[in-house]
């Protein structure tokens, strides 16, 4: 049996998977960046991927993840 004090309530687990999207947001827009400031033709476009495939993405559910987060209650009230 799992005690409730051992769960952690979902709007935490969830605001913590927004902060790990947001540190790979954040890690993607510098890589997209660099290979932008190279100027060669294939860096372009690999930056362009990049942002397109997976920084808008990432931004999507990450925003969806807060939305949900919002609506959960910050500490469950269990009655026994």
């Amino acid at each position: 049996m799992v005690h409730s004090k051992s769960i952690r309530p979902a709007s935490e687990e969830l605001r913590d998977v927004v902060m790990a999207l947001r540190g790979l947001q954040s890690t993607i827009a510098v890589a997209v960046s660099a290979l932008r400031h190279q100027n060669a033709d294939i860096d372009a476009d690999i930056a362009n991927l990049l942002q397109r495939s997976v920084s808008g993405p990432l931004e999507d559910c990450a925003q969806r993840l807060e939305a949900i987060a919002a609506r959960l209650p910050r500490s469950p009230s269990r009655k026994r």
